[in-house]
């Protein structure tokens, strides 16, 4: 092939098939999240355009690995657990007060190493809105204990050695009449 053929073939390629590419890919700005096994993180999840009142919200649906785990959903305003998948039960609450500001964020309690990975908010109102969020967990880094049981510190030692000296001098002038 020439030259000429390979540049018209760039071109081609350039101009024609990589558009169609990026048109058809999926372009997602997903949030991330970092969260301690034991602890809590909280998931947003808003809209732009907040409802005017509690019911206008007809379903928010927040899912996690996919479509198959139910983490919470608010239909007409109210949460309900009915289809919550019990991995979730009692460990995720959401703000209801930020509601009509189009705040749909939950928070998830006693993270376990099972919660990591992508969560989707889905939001049914006057506009619809698909949110992805992902999260890490990792275990919290806990000062070490010492294996030999409750034994103290050195310097708790030497600060309750010191503390016995000055009371027995202090007592011994008291015996002696002694005054500093």
């Amino acid at each position: 092939m020439d030259l000429w053929v390979i540049g018209n073939l760039r071109r081609w390629w350039l101009f024609y098939f990589l558009p169609v590419f990026l048109l058809t890919s999926e372009v997602s700005l997903q949030e991330t999240v970092e969260g301690f096994i034991g602890g809590s993180a909280v998931l947003p999840c808003s809209s732009k355009e907040p409802p005017d009142t509690v019911q206008d919200i007809d379903l928010v649906r927040w899912r996690h690995r996919g479509n198959s785990n139910n983490v919470y959903i608010i239909i007409n305003g109210e949460v309900s657990v009915e289809g919550q998948d019990p991995e979730y039960k009692n460990r995720v609450e959401s703000f209801p007060e930020e509601y009509l500001g189009g705040n749909f964020s939950i928070k998830l309690n006693n993270l376990q190493h099972t919660d990591a990975g992508k969560y989707k908010c889905y939001i049914f109102m006057k506009e619809q809105v698909i949110k992805s969020v992902e999260l890490f967990t990792r275990e919290r880094l806990e000062r070490q204990i010492p294996s030999e049981g409750t034994k103290p510190r050195p310097e708790m030692t030497v600060m309750i050695i010191s503390a016995l000296f000055i009371g027995i001098i202090s007592s011994l002038n008291c015996v002696t009449g002694v005054s500093s």
